[in-house]
């Protein structure tokens, strides 16, 4: 719980991909519990690289810096 009673989900959350061919483990860093922006986590992997991870490497389609409005390098999720 943070100063606000809330637990900081809209600035650096997890996110989960899950399914037949994912590669399992972390990916990413652990955002500091110290260091943080105005009380909040500072997020360590920006959202769009796991939309650029499933779009190209699950949906196998080769537009993400269209479809995401920038360039965003995938994870390796998939095997």
């Amino acid at each position: 719980e943070n100063g606000s009673l809330g637990t900081d989900h809209g600035t650096a959350t997890p996110m989960v991909v899950i399914g037949k061919g994912v590669k399992g483990g972390f990916y990413g860093k652990h955002p500091s519990l110290t260091d943080l922006d105005d009380g909040n986590l500072k997020m360590t992997t920006d959202f769009r690289r796991v939309y650029a991870t499933v779009i190209q490497e699950w949906l196998g389609c080769d537009k993400t810096v269209e479809i995401l409005k920038g360039r965003f390098d995938p994870l390796a999720v998939f095997t």
